[in-house]
C-alpha cells in the first residue's frame, strides 16, 4: 500500500514537472502579459461598441428603405389592378358579343325547327307554332 502511494506521488510530481509548472517568470514578464491581455480585452470591447453604434445609426435609414419598398409595391399593385380592369372589361365585351351571336344562332335554330315541324305537318307556313324552349338532348350526343 505504501509502495502504491509513493508511486502515485512520484508520478504526480513528474506530471507537474513536465506540465511546465517549474517555469519561473519574473515580474516584468508577468506585467507584460497582463498589459497585453488588458489591451486585447479593451480593444475587443471598443470594436464591439463601435459596431453597435453603427448598427444603431442605421435605424434611422431603415424606415426610409421600408417606405420606398412599400411605394414600389403600391405602384406594382396599381399597375396590376389596371391590367386586371382592362382584361375584365375585355372579357365582359367578349361575353356580350358571344351572347349576341348565340341569340342570333338561337333565332336561326327556332326558324329551322319551325320549318321542320311545318314540313312534317304538311302545312306551308309555321305561323301557328311557338317554340318555347330549346334543350340539348344527351341521347343524340353520340349519334
Amino acid at each position: 500500500m505504501k509502495k502504491r502511494i509513493s508511486l502515485m506521488c512520484l508520478s504526480l510530481a513528474s506530471i507537474i514537472c513536465l506540465s511546465g509548472c517549474n517555469k519561473v517568470e519574473n515580474i516584468g514578464e508577468i506585467m507584460k502579459s497582463a498589459a497585453l491581455n488588458t489591451l486585447l480585452g479593451m480593444g475587443t470591447v471598443f470594436i464591439v461598441l463601435i459596431l453597435m453604434a453603427f448598427i444603431i445609426s442605421l435605424f434611422g435609414i431603415i424606415p426610409k428603405i421600408e417606405k420606398s419598398i412599400a411605394e414600389k409595391k403600391e405602384k406594382k399593385a396599381a399597375s396590376k389592378n389596371a391590367n386586371v380592369e382592362e382584361s375584365f372589361d375585355n372579357t365582359i365585351a367578349q361575353i356580350i358579343e358571344k351572347e349576341e351571336d348565340e341569340l342570333s344562332d338561337d333565332l336561326e335554330l327556332v326558324a329551322v325547327i319551325s320549318a321542320a315541324i311545318a314540313a312534317y305537318e304538311g302545312s306551308g307556313s309555321a305561323e301557328g307554332y311557338v317554340v318555347r324552349s330549346i334543350k340539348k338532348s344527351r341521347k343524340w350526343h353520340n349519334a
